[in-house]
């Protein structure tokens, strides 16, 4: 609800033609679908490859089955999309005139696998020794190929289909304001939790303290990261979830729905993340202490983690939660998992 003399934007109407969504605040989705079918066979009827062993090409995009839409809630943009492909390939061996066929299956082409992830698999027509042959010719490069075709889909929905979905505004952000009230951030939410997020409540305080170490690449640059880690519209979008975010010493951080919450301690602007981090259901008063460095190379951010006191019964959640809720997603959300050049 909007908050009543307060200058809470959502009571603003701001001087647009369109007269419509003042702030993005409304909640308004946009189907992907048609548009994903066209360009997902375009691109991929583009794929073929010759080389001294041989050559082949995609002559048919069999099935495109899988929606994709795309929501955008208070200036946030959040996409969804599933896809099953099935294309059909032709090809020859060098030395041999005959053609044979086959086919290029994608399963899992989703929002929640990012596209170094994707299984692809080939399957040859007949058995013969050139049709075998002809298919491990395609496996050597084919795998790859398709799977720059799916991220160049992905980065194409992000950036060719999202024109217009968040409307300009001439409204001051008033992030900075809500967030200086948030004293108590994490009682913000009623949190249900998430299953894979469960943990025996009865674990012990005395419990003893691991550490995790993790590095991760990013082809993106050291500042973007930065942001995405520490602002909260950026973590909103690739955890899906309501995040609140207040990135100054001292500041306070709730995120996944108050799943996690914690306090930044340092923070040297594209370099270095400092901050105490918790599970809300770990024991009243247990904080763990997380350090992320980024390290800036020519074409790519190199991330590095480490996290100390963590308890023991928690540890493999943690280290899995990092990797499959945090990078995996914002690979995926923002495309920082495809090549910068």
């Amino acid at each position: 609800m909007a908050l009543w003399g307060q200058g809470d934007p959502r009571w603003i109407v701001e001087e647009r033609p369109d007269s419509t969504n003042v702030n993005n605040w409304h909640w308004t989705e946009r189907d992907a679908t048609n548009w994903s079918k066209q360009k997902l066979k375009e691109l991929f009827m583009e794929l073929k490859e010759e080389t001294e062993e041989g050559s082949w090409e995609v002559d048919e995009v069999k099935t495109c089955d899988g929606e994709a839409t795309i929501n955008n809630r208070k200036g946030k943009l959040i996409f969804f999309y599933e896809w099953q492909i099935k294309l059909s390939y032709k090809g020859t061996i060098a030395g041999s005139e005959s053609e044979h066929k086959g086919t290029i299956q994608i399963p899992n082409l989703s929002d929640e696998n990012t596209a170094d992830d994707l299984d692809i698999d080939i399957r040859a027509k007949g058995d013969s020794k050139n049709a075998e042959q002809l298919k491990h010719l395609i496996r050597k490069n084919g795998i790859k190929m398709c799977r720059e075709k799916c991220q160049k889909y992905i980065d194409g929905l992000r950036k060719e289909y999202t024109d217009g979905m968040v409307l300009p505004t001439n409204v001051k952000s008033t992030n900075t304001n809500n967030i200086k009230s948030n004293k108590t951030v994490s009682q913000q939410f009623k949190v249900d939790g998430m299953k894979s997020l469960s943990v025996n409540d009865q674990k012990s305080k005395n419990a003893s303290e691991v550490s995790i170490n993790i590095t991760e690449e990013f082809k993106t640059s050291a500042d973007v990261l930065y942001m995405t880690l520490t602002q909260p519209e950026r973590l909103s979008a690739f955890t899906r979830s309501n995040c609140i975010s207040n990135p100054t010493k001292g500041g306070e951080f709730c995120i996944m729905d108050g799943n996690v919450s914690g306090t930044y301690i340092e923070l040297v602007p594209n370099e270095k993340i400092v901050q105490t981090w918790r599970f809300k259901e770990w024991p009243q008063g247990l904080f763990s202490k997380v350090t992320i460095e980024f390290e800036q190379k020519s074409d790519n951010t190199l991330l590095k983690l480490y996290q100390s006191g963590v308890p023991d019964f928690d540890k493999q959640r943690t280290e899995a939660g990092w990797k499959q809720r945090f990078f995996g997603p914002i690979k995926q959300i923002f495309g920082y998992g495809a090549s910068l050049f």
